[in-house]
């Protein structure tokens, strides 16, 4: 059930990146995502929706089997930091989403685009705030 919840929580979160940095165009959705439409498109289409479950399974393997290895090895720089590495991290998750997508699995009319630095910065803020957010509500013991 964890795991379920988990995989809803971050599909929320990517959703909500979606959302904040949405750009439409006409055949295109645009900003850090890239997701071509055969008709109309938009974050809340068939199509869509689709893509992003895709996204979500995706992300949720590479939480499951990279991150505790990030953490595990990025654990001195952790209390360095005083937890600033989170930021790193997420930053290599959203990477690795973004090459697992594109180079690895080349699923037609599925991939994940960050257009620009600022993009990417403001994708793994909002990632790392929610992520953090959620992880202190439903995840505390």
């Amino acid at each position: 059930m964890k795991i379920l919840f988990s995989i809803i929580l971050n599909a929320l979160i990517l959703y909500i990146i979606v959302i904040l940095l949405w750009e439409n165009t006409k055949e295109w959705i645009s900003a850090w995502v890239t997701l071509w439409c055969w008709e109309s498109c938009s974050p809340n289409s068939i199509e869509a929706w689709k893509t992003f479950l895709i996204w979500w399974i995706i992300l949720w393997l590479i939480n499951i089997l990279v991150k505790p290895i990030l953490k595990i090895l990025s654990f001195p720089l952790y209390i360095l930091s005083l937890g600033l590495i989170w930021i790193v991290i997420n930053a290599i998750i959203l990477w690795l989403l973004t090459y697992v997508l594109n180079d690895i699995l080349q699923i037609p009319w599925v991939w994940y685009t960050i257009n620009s630095w600022v993009n990417f910065i403001i994708a793994v803020a909002i990632f790392t705030i929610l992520n953090m957010f959620y992880s202190l509500l439903f995840f505390k013991k």
